[in-house]
Formats: C-alpha cells, structure tokens, sequence
C-alpha cells in the first residue's frame, strides 16, 4: 500500500509539472509567449551587423507564476538540452515557482520542429540558443510583472552553454540595447568548449552542476574557467560529483550513447578579436559553413564513448543544492 501510495504522489507531481509548463506540447496555450529570434550559424554572425545577415525565427516558451500573489516576481529563463525537454528538468521548473520565482521555459526545439541535436550539434546551433535566452531577456525586461533587478539564466547541457554566453560582456554588448543583464547563472554540465579567449565575464553568480566523470561536456574546462573568474574579482562556483556522468540528475539509468560525440580532446576556442572558431597551433575552423564545421568536430570530437545517464548517490544533490541556494 505504502508503496502504492508514494506511486500515486509521484504521478500527481509528474502531471502538475507537465499541466504548469506544457513541456510536452499539450493544447493549452496559457502562458505562452511568442517573440522573434534568429537562426544563426557562426559565432562571427552574432556580432556588429553580421546579425542582420541571419534569418528571423518565431519562437515562444510558457511563462508561469508562483501561486503567491506578489506585485513583481524575480524571473528565471530556462533553457534544455540536445534531447529537449525531459522529466527530470520539470522537478527543477517547479522548484524554482514554489520558491517565489516566475519561470519562462524556452522552446528552442519546438519552435523549429526540431527533437534532438545528440549526434548533430548543426540542425540547431548554441549560437541560436544563445540568441533565443538573450532575446527571452529582452522580451520580458519591461514586464511590469516582473522584478529584473532578479533575472537569472538557467540551462542544461546546451542550455547551459547558452546560459553561459550569456554571461559573456562583449556578447552582452551585442545584443543589449537598454542594459539589460542577467542578475546571475545557473548551469547544469555546460559545454565549456570553444569558449572566448578574452576572459570578460559578468561578475554576478555563476553556478555550475557538473558530473567529475563527464566524458560529453568535459568538466576540466569549466574547472579552469571557474578558477581563471574568481582570479579576477567574479563570483563562479562548481558543485563537482565525483563518478557521475552527464545527466546524472536525470531518470535514465546511465549508459552508452553511440551518437553522442565526445568533446573531452577538443581545445576549440573562439577568438575575441574576430569572433572565429580556432585551434592553438591548427588555425581557424569555419563555424558558419556546415560542412567545415562538421569537420571541425571530427578532427577532435569521437563517437561511441559518451556515457550519460542518472547517478544513484547523485541524482537528487543538485535539486536539494539550488533549493538552498534559491532561498538565500
């Protein structure tokens, strides 16, 4: 019976998370929010007027309040990984709302009917995500509901790599008009590959939740990252698990994901000066041709040895650790 009943409880949590967020696409159109993006290939055609040179996208999200009725509410904007939205996000989503924040869940993959970039990191680019979390900040700066004094990005895998180019000054410069900035940035095993070569970050909270086995999103990156901010006055933190691997939050039990490139031998960088991809000693990599791009990730990048999947001893320590840091 008991076992019966933690069943059920189970299930009713499951269906409000999915009735609060319509992450799976149910009919209710309640607290969705349409704005336009870009679809951008190239790093390069982020920045000066290059970005007028990519086509505009429509994309929406769903926008949900906590049940607390408040004048203003601090925000989230949160973002998924290559394989959408899963059920482990939602627990996640609805922490953040019981904790006093609105939260806007992004849409990149629905708004262009795509369902995975796991093995294809160029049908769907981090440069449009990247876009799409900025242009989300920008859309919802002026909402009189909203607080933006307390704006935070937040993002799993390729969301988190979205949520982290967000923090980085010279792409704020770019794409904010009115200062709008994100008051702080929370990551769940981000790629922090091809990261800018000029180290001008915000300095507000940056918070990585990363497995130390990660052979997807490699951690010593984003280990050396975190290190090089706080040398420099910012305010980086990373809860690093020992033996878990991508996604050990998740309910999928871990495994072998034979599609998934590895990017633990890759030292791509991306040039402050020219906004190009490049390699030390190997020169640059054309980002916004496909196919040379697609090269690119073959000189370094392998398949048949990503291991991802839930963590037993892990699972449940990056929820019970954002829900201690949301209450401060």
């Amino acid at each position: 019976m008991k076992r019966q009943r933690n069943h059920f409880s189970s299930t009713i949590f499951l269906f409000l998370f999915l009735f609060n967020f319509n992450v799976f696409g149910h009919d209710s159109d309640d607290g969705k929010m349409t704005y336009t993006s870009k679809n951008i290939i190239g790093f390069e055609n982020i920045f000066d007027n290059a970005i007028n040179t990519q086509p505009d996208q429509e994309v929406f999200g769903y926008l949900r309040f906590p049940d607390e009725i408040n004048d203003k509410y601090p925000l989230i904007i949160a973002s998924h990984g290559s394989l959408n939205w899963g059920e482990h996000h939602l627990k996640y989503l609805e922490l953040m709302r019981q904790a006093g924040f609105a939260v806007f869940a992004m849409h990149p993959f629905d708004s262009r009917g795509t369902t995975s970039t796991v093995g294809d990191q160029i049908n769907l680019t981090l440069e449009t995500v990247i876009w799409d979390m900025a242009m989300a900040l920008k859309m919802l700066w002026d909402d009189p509901r909203i607080d933006n004094r307390k704006i935070y990005a937040a993002g799993w895998s390729l969301g988190g790599s979205a949520a982290l180019f967000n923090a980085w000054m010279p792409f704020q410069q770019e794409a904010f008009e009115k200062g709008e900035s994100f008051t702080g940035y929370l990551m769940w095993y981000p790629g922090c590959m091809a990261l800018p070569d000029v180290d001008d970050w915000d300095k507000d909270l940056m918070q990585i939740y990363m497995g130390a086995a990660d052979n997807w999103t490699p951690p010593k990156p984003c280990i050396e990252l975190v290190s090089r901010i706080n040398k420099m006055g910012g305010n980086a933190k990373i809860e690093l698990y020992p033996g878990a691997y991508h996604t050990f939050d998740g309910l999928l039990p871990l495994k072998l994901w034979p599609d998934a490139y590895s990017f633990a031998e890759c030292e791509f960088w991306v040039s402050g000066e020219t906004k190009t991809v490049y390699v030390p000693n190997k020169g640059e990599f054309d980002f916004s041709d496909p196919q040379a791009r697609r090269r690119a990730y073959e000189t370094c990048a392998i398949k048949g040895k990503v291991m991802a999947g839930s963590s037993p001893e892990y699972q449940n320590a990056a929820y019970v650790h954002l829900a201690t840091l949301l209450k401060n």
